[in-house]
């Protein structure tokens, strides 16, 4: 209700009004609930919207980063992380520091992933788990032990060739690692050190089994098997991409050429099974994660004698006993040392036997010419024909191009565009090979082209010889030597080096 008086001047008359205003009051309540409503929905959808941006540039990428940080220090080594779907967003490029944090997080990871390798794993996970003081780091303490397959490998004529290409050796050396850590990658292996020409791989053996018990493949995986198919499947693909390896400058190509003529590129190779001790060795300024035994010496010094031997792949009794019987079949016996002055036990060596003087590209080249010729016979009905000859990819003139000096030119000016950009290397050739064990070493065209030289036949006369060699009757040994070496040509390096050995004992 609402009451209104009037009166006069006087006040002396007066009349008083009295009004129902109900309907007013009811309209100006409900337009006041409908602006307070309207008030808490332009609050409430504005802090939706203010809180989905802090959700998404803010909560979402630090949810990512310790996601990140978590995945890297259970699996250091792990290579599905889910950075990996923040990498492929179109945004990772929208300048957010979120973004940019989270990036630097995964390039970060993965160079501790490439600087430590296999071998730091534990260092990585363990640092990056601890929890108390603000800058706790525990990179130096006490290994642990593990059992290992170590293979070893070293580039021949590597001082020549460093000599001749100067800076571009690094592009050499880079290229044939490239091939090499690819199939080893593939292998089940990992990459341990690289130490200029030389390369340290590893095979770990499931430290749950006691390696001295261990009766089938299958107990490892077939790692022995994966790490000889490594080294020997490398040597191929070195001999296929020949052209990528010695892509230099024209200067660098002459000079490599003039001091070594018909130069190829091609390495050596020790396999050994054994235990070692992994941690970190240095100190808390520089560290390196690797291996400390006698038995990655072995490997090295395996490597070493392949240049006795003659032969590109050297590998010892314990290495040999966990191969399986297919690739067993391409191996022999080369010798029986003691490794130390005075021992009484002696230990087999052997190797497996390929022929690296095929020429694959030469190969290559005529099932491409035959291909296409015979494409061009279906079109016009005519009979197929026979392989033609076809021309080596590998050429050298000192007149015709700059191609690899300008390709290089090119990749640096295209700086950090993510295009096809290998980091000045050249076209990096993709390498895939098959896990099927142990049936790849009868199926693998490449495999056996390179096994055929060397007969079963020739095995066992190679064989008797090395029998009669231990058993002291160097004569008859002899005879089988010379034969093996009648069979080859006079090509076979363990018979040469049997020959040459039993020629100092005898005189």
């Amino acid at each position: 209700m609402e009451v209104i008086t009037v009166s006069d001047a006087s006040f002396t008359y007066s009349m008083t009004s009295v009004f129902d205003i109900t309907g007013r009051v009811r309209e100006e309540a409900i337009l006041a609930i409908l602006l307070t409503s309207f008030v808490i929905f332009l609050l409430g959808l504005g802090m939706v919207s203010f809180t989905k941006d802090v959700h998404n540039l803010v909560i979402v990428p630090i949810e990512h980063m310790i996601q990140l940080v978590r995945e890297i220090s259970e699996n250091p080594l792990g290579k599905d992380l889910s950075l990996r779907a923040v990498d492929n967003n179109k945004q990772k490029d929208d300048g957010m520091e979120t973004t940019l944090l989270i990036r630097t997080i995964s390039k970060i990871a993965g160079l501790m992933r490439v600087g430590f390798g296999e071998a730091g794993a534990d260092i990585i996970g363990k640092n990056l788990n601890i929890t108390h003081g603000a800058d706790a780091m525990n990179l130096l303490g006490t290994g642990r032990k593990i059992h290992s397959i170590f293979g070893f490998c070293d580039v021949r004529q590597f001082t020549d060739t460093t000599e001749c290409l100067q800076e571009e050796v690094m592009l050499f050396v880079n290229r044939i690692a490239h091939i090499l850590h690819s199939i080893v990658v593939q292998c089940d292996g990992a990459a341990n050190k690289n130490i200029g020409d030389a390369f340290l791989l590893t095979w770990k053996v499931n430290t749950s089994t006691d390696p001295q018990q261990i009766t089938s493949c299958a107990d490892h995986n077939y790692a022995a098997d994966k790490a000889l198919f490594s080294f020997v499947k490398t040597m191929i693909e070195m001999i296929k991409h020949e052209d990528f390896l010695c892509n230099f400058s024209p200067r660098a190509l002459a000079e490599l050429y003039e001091r070594m003529p018909g130069y190829k590129c091609r390495i050596g190779c020790g396999l050994h099974f054994g235990w070692a001790i992994e941690g970190a060795i240095g100190s808390s300024k520089k560290i390196d994660a690797s291996y400390i035994s006698p038995h990655v010496n072995m490997s090295e010094s395996l490597e070493g004698a392949t240049k006795d031997y003659g032969v590109p792949i050297l590998m010892s009794e314990p290495f040999y006993n966990l191969l399986s019987s297919e690739a067993a079949a391409g191996c022999r016996k080369v010798d029986a040392i003691k490794k130390r002055e005075g021992d009484i036990v002696t230990t087999n060596l052997y190797t497996y036997d390929v022929d690296l003087s095929i020429d694959f590209a030469h190969e290559e080249g005529k099932k491409k010419e035959t291909k296409k010729k015979n494409e061009k016979a279906r079109k016009k009905k005519r009979p197929m024909i026979g392989p033609a000859p076809a021309q080596r990819k590998t050429q050298f003139s000192l007149v015709d191009d700059h191609r690899a000096e300008n390709q290089r030119k090119t990749f640096l000016q295209r700086g950090n565009n993510n295009e096809n950009i290998s980091d000045g290397l050249g076209q990096l050739p993709r390498i895939k090979i098959s896990n099927n064990f142990p049936d790849v070493w009868n199926s693998d065209e490449d495999i056996l082209q390179v096994t055929a030289h060397f007969t079963d036949e020739m095995r066992a006369i190679f064989s008797d010889g090395m029998d009669a060699y231990i058993a002291g009757d160097y004569d008859e040994a002899k005879l089988f030597f010379y034969q093996v070496l009648d069979e080859t040509d006079g090509n076979d390096g363990p018979a040469q080096c049997m020959l040459a050995k039993l020629t100092r004992v005898t005189h």
